[in-house]
């Protein structure tokens, strides 16, 4: 139960440091009239955040059973 706790809370703290980063890019990246991003990089964007999110779960996972088996 856990583990599965740590995976959790590491998905939300993935996807709120994927929401961060996501408007800290796009805000400069908007075009000179605020209505358009490239369509690249709102693809990536738009990968950012889910991507984010399954690497903070699979993280808090690692590192909680690191830290399990060294102590």
């Amino acid at each position: 139960m856990r583990t599965l706790g740590m995976a959790v809370l590491g998905l939300f703290l993935g996807l709120v440091a994927g929401a961060l980063l996501t408007s800290a890019i796009a805000r400069p990246m908007v075009d000179g009239d605020g209505a358009h991003i490239p369509v690249g990089v709102a693809i990536v964007l738009g990968m950012l955040m889910p991507a984010l999110g399954i690497a903070g779960a699979v993280i808090a996972v690692l590192v909680d059973r690191k830290s399990r088996s060294g102590s």
